[in-house]
């Protein structure tokens, strides 16, 4: 459990990050701090029993697979060895970030100090998530966390901020694709979500083709996060967000999941010959490059930012060797990284805030100003340099080591040393820019600058530091080092010291001192050589730039395929596609298990004929007539036959589903017809001739679907599976429903949400329509007699709604045993509220402006919580079953619940935003009713108004009356002034 209390500590300092502002402001630092601090005291107390290779773990189904137990997706976290490591490299890095984020930021609450500990604070969350997940799908969701984590806190920056925060989301989005394809074949290969399932799986030695083909997805992902190219570049772009966020990102979070999940799934292709060569050529390619690329920059977080790149690559490199000694050489290079990066991040914050500047050439000698910012940047810079006696120094002579085990032949081996040793000199080089361009060599008169306040410099001096006092205990890592590289392969025996003996790493690093000594020297010289010099023909992000050109204009071809209001438009290329893959079909070998002819004798009936008619005949009327009302009239028919179809063939619920469908979409389509021309407009013959083709052949695909299918007679395994167990499982006999909001109630509560999104849609895309877009030749919202037609339906509603309603309540119970459930119910009082709106005279909202929208976010809310109930039970949206009285009753009712609730917002939702809106003065246009309902016609003149298509016997717009009431209506001809007549 103490894995859980380690996450349950990260996420009660998210939660409570906002109250934390509201009480300290920007010191709200020192307490989520502290938290994150007893977060690794929990942890670090764990590692003795960790180190033996007793893993804590916590794991808690949240969906339940009942056809495949190994693939519930669960909660499940494991801290082993490795997994420990870096959250404890996420910890203790993050405290101290968190400590020098209290006083870097700004006083007061106004300078967004809330919304950046918040963000902060759940990409701490995220990052221990994804290195502790223990099931693929925990393992994907906290990798896009995250992603979306990284992109708020470079796009906080404001524009200087905001095109890297889109690249660098469009890149980890890209290799979060990767990730999701290579983990979604791993679990269906491996039969598992488990992470360490998938890994002790044999399908990776049995399959190599698809063990080569993963381990290509793995890496690609990996090198998105871990920045190699070519998706580096997004990195120095994440230089815009502020200093803490940069610290925390490049040394101990995004930038080492990749490095995480590049050793994790070590395990499995550490001896991988495309894994191995591919990490090799990538890393060292990138350590070079970037070191290269590092030298050129004058802003000390770029060159900083590039550095990280190129560091990266050593890291990626060493991995890619496969060895467990390479292993164990990464994991030290990880931790010496984060310490000496982190600290010059921060360092270089300080040096920014104290100087209102971080480049070189507008800086000067600041080492007599600010010795204790320079004496702390030198440690992190030896360390980085590899300067002995820094732990810098000791991972990197581990890695050269390393490199001399590489899986290459003896010149490609040579090749690689040969590539190390000048990144290493070029490392040197970049490092002395960055010294003595902050503190030595800038122009600048740097009196007025001061030393930062040691609550400033001191936390971001500590990391740094200590790389020199951890070389003087480098045996005590002997064993925990042992059991990190023992949870990916097998377990070396590693003997960290400064003192090897003469190797040829020792050589090499010998040789870079002193080139690089010698180019310190002349660094004048080489800056002058590689500044503003381009050295590839290209860049990553013009690269990316020409892609997303590309990627835009292939939207746009792909748009004017619907760029037409027209629906004949829209439904053209469907149609086609349809067709083709039906002439493929028809000319291809055919279907497994479909009989060519089905011809099977007694399967006709009387009734299909009577639903063909039906169907038929409508469907010729809509063909023939022009009138859009008809069609809309004709088109319900056809449902209510296909309706009639569907009861015959046995399904009661989905022929009730399908007629209270027919029923509310023609009262919808009546609501919208009412904005349009009264008449279809004439098509042309080419027109004609064109979509008459398209219709036939869609009759015949649709008929050889039909005649094709019908040939499969025997239910397949699964669905004979749901009727043998359904009913004993779930209690219910209505195994239709119990599907629905039971066995698979993810996918409805998945649909459930899709609906909600849509009313929001809806809502927002009727809301920005002019309200009363009536033109001559449409349909106004209301007749001068709507009052009077309307009453014969407000007199039926009376009766009718209360029998709708207890029919709804009705199938709603009835639905876990019979025809019925949420959705159906919410139909049934979804009509009672369309025969509500038709009832009245006049256009007006059904419910409140504000109510469907709450109930529709209260049901998926209500479904939700449904869903976390049955976590208690061993899985989100697990059925609880009781009884009440006598009567069965389950958890997957108040899913039902959520469904209505959610379906009856819709509904309501639609008649508001179609039919709810009253022109104004319209409620002047009735002949209301005499307030005591005795009399319903007036005795009073009716104020003016002005029906279009409306015309006296003499063409011209005048004045009706009923019972001597007077109408007035007005002439809007030319010429002609509204006049008033009286008819007795």
């Amino acid at each position: 459990m103490s894995v859980f209390y380690v996450l349950a500590l990260a996420g009660a300092a998210f939660v409570l990050s906002p109250l934390a502002v509201a009480l300290f402001d920007r010191r709200a630092g020192y307490p989520i701090a502290l938290t994150y601090v007893a977060a690794a005291v929990i942890l670090f107390r764990k590692m003795p029993q960790i180190l033996n290779g007793n893993a804590e773990t916590f794991r808690q189904v949240w969906v339940k697979s009942f056809v495949a137990p190994g693939m519930d997706a669960a909660f499940a976290v494991r801290a082993d060895a490795l997994s420990a490591f870096f959250a404890l490299l996420a910890l203790c890095v993050g405290a101290v970030v968190f400590t020098y984020s209290a006083a870097y930021l700004h006083k007061g609450r106004g300078h967004g100090n809330g919304n950046f500990y918040v963000i902060m604070s759940g990409f701490m969350l995220s990052v221990l998530l994804l290195v502790l997940a223990d099931d693929v799908a925990l393992l994907f969701i906290a990798w896009e966390l995250v992603s979306i984590g990284s992109f708020l806190l470079i796009a906080r920056a404001g524009s200087g901020g905001e095109a890297g925060s889109y690249r660098t989301l469009i890149l980890t989005f890209t290799g979060g694709l990767f990730l999701l394809i290579a983990l979604a074949a791993s679990a269906t290969a491996a039969g598992t979500t488990s992470l360490s399932g998938i890994l002790d799986s044999q399908f990776w030695v049995q399959r190599p083709m698809l063990a080569t083909a993963l381990a290509v997805l793995f890496a690609l992902a990996a090198f998105t996060k871990s920045a190699q190219l070519p998706f580096h570049f997004w990195l120095p772009e994440a230089m815009a967000a502020a200093t803490p966020v940069s610290a925390f990102l490049h040394a101990a979070a995004v930038v080492k999941a990749g490095i995480y999940l590049l050793l994790r799934f070590s395990t499995v292709f550490h001896d991988n010959h495309v894994w191995n060569v591919m990490l090799i050529a990538v890393g060292m390619t990138t350590a070079v490059m970037a070191s290269l690329f590092a030298i050129q920059k004058t802003d000390l977080k770029k060159l900083t930012a590039y550095s990280t790149v190129s560091h990266l690559g050593w890291i990626v490199a060493t991995i890619g060797v496969g060895t467990p000694f390479a292993f164990a050489a990464a994991l030290v290079h990880t931790a010496a990284h984060a310490l000496f990066k982190s600290s010059l991040f921060m360092l270089i914050g300080v040096i920014d805030h104290q100087a209102g500047s971080r480049d070189v050439r507008r800086l000067g000698p600041l080492v007599a100003r600010m010795p204790f910012t320079f004496g702390s940047v030198m440690f992190g810079v030896l360390s980085m340099a590899a300067v002995p006696p820094m732990l810098g120094f000791v991972s990197k002579e581990g890695m050269l080591e390393a490199f001399e085990e590489a899986p290459l032949p003896h010149a490609g081996v040579v090749i690689l040393l040969l590539a190390a040793g000048i990144g290493a000199v070029l490392t040197m080089t970049y490092s002395a820019r960055l010294v003595l361009g902050a503190f030595v060599d800038g122009p600048r008169d740097m009196s007025e600058v001061k030393e930062a306040p040691v609550s400033l410099w001191l936390p971001a001096a500590l990391p740094g530091v200590l790389s020199l006092p951890a070389v003087f205990f480098l045996g005590a890592f002997d064993e925990p080092l042992d059991a990190m590289v023992g949870a990916v392969t097998s377990t070396p025996h590693v003997h960290l010291a400064l003192w090897h003996g003469v190797t040829v790493p020792l050589m090499i690093s010998v040789t870079v001192l002193i080139v690089g000594g010698i180019g310190v020297l002349l660094r004048r010289h080489l800056y002058a050589l590689v500044d503003e010099h381009e050295f590839l023909p290209f860049s990553g992000n013009s690269l990316l730039q020409r892609m997303l050109k590309v990627l835009d204009r292939w939207g746009r071809v792909c748009a004017r395929m619907a760029a037409s209001y027209s629906p004949s438009r829209h439904m053209t290329y469907p149609l086609l596609v349809v067709l083709a893959l039906a002439a493929a079909v028809a000319v291809g070998p055919g279907i497994d298990g479909v009989a060519a002819a089905p011809r099977i004798a007694g399967q006709e009936q009387f009734g299909d004929a009577v639903a063909l008619l039906i169907i038929a005949l409508a469907t010729v009327g809509i063909v023939m007539t022009r009138n859009r009302m008809f069609a809309v009239i004709l088109l319900g028919v056809i449902g209510v036959g296909v309706t009639w179809q569907i009861l015959l063939l046995g399904a009661p619920d989905v022929a009730l589903t399908q007629f209270m469908v027919e029923l509310l979409v023609v009262v919808v389509m009546m609501l919208v017809i009412r904005f349009q021309p009264a008449s279809f407009k004439q098509s042309g013959k080419k027109r004609t001739l064109v979509t008459a083709s398209l219709a036939v052949g869609m009759g015949f695909a649709a008929f050889g679907a039909v005649w094709f299918l019908m040939g499969r007679n025997e239910r397949p395994e699964l669905a004979m599976w749901y009727l043998n167990n359904a009913p004993e499982i779930s209690g219910g006999d209505n195994i239709v429903n119990t599907i629905l909001v039971e066995f698979r109630a993810l996918d409805t509560m998945g649909e459930l949400t899709v609906l909600g999104m849509a009313g929001v849609v809806i809502a927002a895309v009727v809301g920005s329509i002019p309200r009363h877009p009536f033109e001559r030749g449409t349909n106004p919202p209301t007749w001068g007699l709507s009052g009077i037609n309307s009453i014969p339906m407000m007199q039926l509603i009376r009766v009718l709604i209360p029998v709708l309603l207890l029919l709804s309540v009705m199938i709603f119970f009835r639905g876990h045993n019979s025809p019925g459930g949420g959705f159906i119910a919410a139909l049934v009082a979804g009509a009672a509220l369309m025969l509500n709106y038709l009832a009245r005279p006049t256009d007006g909202p059904v419910l409140g402006k504000s109510v469907p929208l709450l109930l529709t976010g209260v049901g998926v809310l209500v479904a939700l919580a449904t869903g976390f109930a049955g976590m208690f039970h061993g899985s989100f949206l697990y059925a609880i079953h009781g009884h009440v009285l006598g009567e069965h009753l389950s958890s997957s009712m108040m899913f039902d619940v959520g469904v209505f609730m959610a379906v009856i917002g819709m509904l309501s939702l639609g008649i508001n935003s179609l039919g709810g809106h009253q022109r104004p003065g319209a409620e002047r246009d009735l002949l209301p009713f005499a307030r005591d309902g005795r009399n319903p016609l007036p005795a009073h003149p009716v104020e003016e108004y002005r029906p279009h298509g409306y015309a006296d016997s003499d063409g011209r717009h005048g004045a009706r009356s009923l019972n001597g009431a007077q109408v007035r209506v007005s002439d809007d001809t030319p010429g002609h002034d509204a006049d008033a007549r009286s008819v007795k």
